[in-house]
C-alpha cells in the first residue's frame, strides 16, 4: 500500500514538472505535518539571464507558513519524460533549514 501511495506522488510530481515552461522541468510538492500535499509548484523564468528563474521549491517555501509546509519533494523530468537527478541549490537548502523544512528528491531509478 505504501509503495502505491509513493508511486502516486512521483507520478503527480512528474506530471506537474512537465508543465514547466523552463529549459529544465522541475516540480516541488509541499506537505504539511499530516502528510497531505497542500501546494505544488513548477520552476518558472524570472529574468532573461541564465540561472535567473524561480525554483519550484523556492515558490513552495514562499507559501510554507501559510500552508503549514514541513516537507518538500522535488522532481526533475527530462525531455523524454524520465526522472533526472536533482538536489536543492545551496541557497534553497539554507532557507529550508531556517524554516525547518525538509527537502527530499524523487529517487532516480
Amino acid at each position: 500500500m505504501c509503495n502505491s501511495i509513493y508511486q502516486h506522488l512521483i507520478d503527480r510530481a512528474q506530471r506537474k514538472a512537465s508543465q514547466s515552461i523552463c529549459k529544465f522541468y522541475v516540480a516541488a510538492l509541499g506537505f504539511n505535518r499530516a502528510g497531505v500535499c497542500v501546494v505544488t509548484r513548477t520552476n518558472r523564468p524570472r529574468f532573461s539571464r541564465q540561472g535567473g528563474g524561480l525554483h519550484a521549491e523556492q515558490l513552495v517555501m514562499q507559501q510554507a507558513k501559510q500552508k503549514g509546509v514541513v516537507r518538500i519533494l522535488i522532481c526533475r523530468v527530462g525531455r523524454g519524460g524520465k526522472l533526472r537527478p536533482i538536489e536543492p541549490c545551496e541557497s534553497c537548502a539554507k532557507i529550508a533549514e531556517k524554516l525547518g523544512i525538509e527537502i527530499t528528491s524523487v529517487p532516480v531509478i
